[in-house]
């Protein structure tokens, strides 16, 4: 009962962390405008900054679309891609390590043998579950990673999922952020394209995940 007690405490104390990371952000008023400015004065370590700036504050589930499109009319649709997924890639690493420090343990500590089995088939197949979640529209990203973390999804799996999936909705914001002047030009019309494409392929691999997902011994699904 105590070991009980301590996990729960656990998963209790990252949920605090994660809460009061987000409430600092809100209260801070910390938005687009705010990251702009601090690029701008950093001059040519602008792009760092930003890479820093956007993975701290998707910690703090700072959403990551805005992120990205602040990336397009910062830094234009070519350049602003790779700053941000760069910082798509700090904010899931770091979400990630904190879960599993945190939580990762504690979690194991209160589930039941069948739910064990659940969370070793998720951690087995985390890189489709990841995929599926970063291209399917409506899921926070920020709420992903740290539950990859408390699933037990392996580092390498979780990043490669998070650069493919993150990938084709980035470059459409980026080229949303770049086209705000013009939102109806060809450039917009390819944000809208890139975005329907990953939805409908996330869809198609969340499909083939409940598919494959693990039976009880009654041959139903879990």
């Amino acid at each position: 009962m105590r070991d009980r007690r301590r996990a729960a405490a656990r998963l209790a104390l990252l949920g605090v962390l994660i809460a009061a990371a987000f409430v600092a952000v809100t209260v801070a008023g910390i938005g687009p405008a705010e990251v702009r400015g601090w690029v701008r004065e950093a001059g040519a370590l602008g792009p760092l900054l930003f890479v820093l700036a956007g993975g701290a504050l998707g910690l703090a589930l700072f959403p990551g679309q805005v992120t990205a499109t602040a990336a397009g009319a910062l830094f234009g649709a070519v350049a602003g891609t790779p700053i941000a997924l760069l910082a798509a890639l700090l904010t899931a690493a770091g979400s990630l390590l904190l879960a599993r420090r945190i939580g990762a343990d504690a979690l194991l500590a209160l589930l039941s043998p069948r739910a064990r089995h659940r969370r070793a088939w998720v951690a087995e197949h985390g890189f489709g579950a990841v995929l599926a979640s970063r291209l399917v529209p409506g899921v926070p990203s920020g709420i992903v990673n740290y539950l990859a973390g408390v699933a037990g999804i392996g580092m390498r799996a979780f990043l490669a999922a998070v650069a493919l999936g993150a990938l084709p909705k980035t470059i459409a914001y980026v080229a949303l952020g770049g086209a705000l002047a013009d939102p109806l030009s060809a450039r917009g019309a390819v944000a809208v394209g890139l975005y329907v494409t990953a939805a409908l392929a996330g869809l198609l691999v969340a499909r083939r995940l409940v598919a494959a997902r693990p039976t009880t011994a009654h041959g139903a699904r879990a």
